[in-house]
């Protein structure tokens, strides 16, 4: 039997292949440090463990609405209008497993064969593969020598009648960078004026430092939701540190999330009750100071990532403003990403994501959201093997 062109022109998640290498290693007993990876350490919100608890000690666990259950859209309207300034109704909001589901519901809603949709680099690493897999094509924006974010202008060059969205993730995985306010402000005036969708990746937007936040794009808005091209994808597993339970959500005018959902009920039927109690849970009550604990734990591991990369001799780093990544410039050690973090998995036994999964080549994607002594020693096996 023959696969299809489609399944056999799509690359496998490098960050998730890296995540099976690093546990096999393990699992062999050796001693591999992973600096690829995309979890928090810190366990689930109490009031996420006690809403699931409660739900299974009811010993009903059944289907939900396809588009979610009532008392966590309730929880993400309420989040939505404390920390984005606009309240939607249950019809602007569609639950899915996950914010890459999310995501996926939008571009086959609104992708035709030929549209294109437009990012940034460096990108999340599944942005183009899921614009392949609705049948559009994937167009990303790099930025200038030197630079980790583009301008709106190197956005609109690349612009045509066949553009259908724009898609931004800020703050940026794999940056760490935070898309400054003019910048959102005159991605929305154009999206506005030409029709485009703009949608935003706001999957670590409470995880920022140094007393920035992350500007919301309907702040800047003209239209009220139901009219509105702005297309705002969020969840719970960074934020909330509950990757495992599959938690996303969309919100967007009435008539797209309605595609949403057919789209969804044809895919999944619905996200999992469980999951969604627990969800509910954890943005009842913010964990209880929760995020505001993990947020300032990321800072501080943010600070040892950085204090540790400025001592090998030719790395060059952006200080990341958000997330829990770097992506240190190591192209004057080795210009081809993937052959160096190959050389970093077998000779010191410390995983790193090539940058060239992410669109920029010669930079490494490292994570510190593991703990502040695997942050340390990763990055002293790396310089001891560089430098």
């Amino acid at each position: 039997m023959n696969l299809s062109k489609l399944a056999l022109s799509l690359g496998r998640s490098a960050t998730l292949k890296l995540n099976e290498v690093a546990n096999n290693l393990k699992a062999e007993g050796k001693p591999v440090i992973h600096l690829g990876g995309g979890e928090p350490e810190e366990k689930i919100p109490g009031g996420a463990d006690g809403e699931s608890r409660k739900l299974l000690d009811s010993g009903f666990v059944r289907y939900t609405p396809v588009s979610g259950t009532a008392p966590l859209k309730k929880e993400i309207a309420a989040y939505t209008e404390r920390y984005y300034g606009i309240k939607p109704g249950p019809k602007n909001i569609v639950v899915a497993s996950g914010a890459k589901q999310a995501i996926y519901n939008f571009l086959i809603s609104v992708v035709d064969p030929g549209d294109q949709v437009i990012f940034p680099a460096p990108y999340w690493v599944s942005y183009p593969e899921m614009v392949r897999l609705a049948y559009g094509t994937p167009i990303a924006v790099r930025p200038r020598e030197g630079q980790l974010l583009v301008s709106a202008e190197d956005i609109e060059a690349h612009l045509t009648s066949n553009t259908k969205a724009i898609l931004l993730n800020s703050p940026n995985n794999p940056s760490g960078q935070v898309y400054p306010e003019d910048f959102i402000r005159e991605m929305v005036e154009l999206c506005e004026a030409r029709d485009i969708y703009l949608v935003m990746d706001d999957i670590y937007n409470r995880l920022v430092f140094d007393g920035l936040k992350a500007p919301s794009a309907f702040n800047f808005s003209k239209r009220p939701l139901n009219e509105s091209v702005i297309v705002s994808i969020n969840g719970v597993s960074k934020t909330f540190s509950m990757t495992g339970y599959r938690i996303g959500w969309s919100v967007a005018d009435e008539a797209l999330s309605q595609a949403m959902i057919k789209v969804q009920a044809q895919v999944s039927s619905c996200p999992s009750a469980l999951s969604q109690a627990a969800a509910a849970g954890a943005l009842r009550d913010e964990g209880g100071g929760f995020v505001e604990n993990l947020r300032q734990g990321l800072e501080k591991k943010r600070d040892i990532m950085v204090a540790e990369l400025s001592r090998l001799k030719k790395v060059k780093l952006h200080k990341p403003q958000g997330t829990f990544y770097s992506f240190p410039d190591f192209s004057a050690y080795e210009k081809d990403s993937r052959k160096l973090s190959a050389l970093l998995l077998e000779k010191a036994l410390v995983v790193t994501v090539p940058g060239a999964e992410f669109g920029l080549e010669g930079h490494l994607r490292l994570s510190y959201c593991g703990s502040e002594k695997g942050i340390v020693e990763g990055v002293g096996r790396i310089r001891g093997l560089l430098d």
